[in-house]
């Protein structure tokens, strides 16, 4: 009888001791998953593990689209000299210059040149081969055909000069220097300007339009975006 007394309080002890001891990892232990030891409550119940939070779906990442302006449009400037001008006359070109610039960086300029039509096409006349999204892209490199190195600038040489005639400016293709009638630049204002020297200048990039005038003429490229800039430019 004694023996068995013995035999079966030493077994309670052993049982007692391995019940603590799963008690004591509850307590202790990070690890919620063990089937070996469950965690427990400070009173002895049971815990359920922890539901892990749901993995969030990542939001989709918008990647830039072929619409928005490229950074160098931010940078397009303007290199000028000046002949014959009194400083006025240069406060006033400075002031259109600074129109173009504004123009040049918005996302109406970039979309109505790309989206430029004719005849229901999206296409200039006399475009030298180029499709919109190329001659858009010219515009901004600033590549003149006589000084070729993309620098996003307009590289220019302005003479005033007075003529009767009804000639608002010119150029030539071997030359930097643009022509402009006083009988014209007095009285435009800033954004009359810009759009003359827009003009002239894309003439220094390469294209050209009909000498005479027609409907056809006022979509080449030197009217089309000469005309879409002094009407974005009123915005300014």
């Amino acid at each position: 009888m004694t023996r068995s007394f013995i035999i079966f309080g030493l077994f309670f002890f052993i049982s007692c001791q391995n019940n603590q001891n799963c008690q004591n990892q509850g307590k202790t232990s990070v690890d919620s998953s063990s089937t070996e030891c469950p965690a427990t409550s400070p009173g002895g119940s049971e815990v359920p593990a922890p539901t892990p939070s749901p993995t969030p779906n990542p939001k989709p990442i918008e990647n830039p689209t072929s619409a928005e302006v490229p950074p160098e449009a931010a940078l397009f400037t303007a290199n000028l000299q000046y002949t014959n001008f009194e400083a006025d006359d240069i406060a006033k070109v400075q002031k259109a210059v600074e129109i173009i610039k504004k123009v040049v960086a918005s996302q109406e300029f970039k979309d109505r040149v790309i989206g430029f039509t004719y005849n229901g096409q999206k296409t200039f006349v006399d475009n030298g081969g180029l499709t919109n999204v190329q001659i858009y892209q010219k515009l901004i490199d600033g590549a003149e055909t006589l000084t070729p190195e993309v620098d996003n600038e307009m590289d220019l040489e302005l003479e005033l000069y007075y003529s009767s005639r009804n000639t608002v400016g010119y150029t030539y293709p071997n030359q930097p220097r643009i022509y402009m009638n006083t009988k014209y630049f007095y009285s435009y204002n800033p954004v009359q300007v810009a759009g003359n020297i827009y003009h002239e200048w894309i003439h220094k990039l390469g294209f050209d339009h009909a000498s005479s005038y027609s409907v056809s003429r006022d979509s080449s490229v030197p009217y089309g975006v000469g005309y879409l800039l002094e009407e974005l430019g009123k915005n300014y």
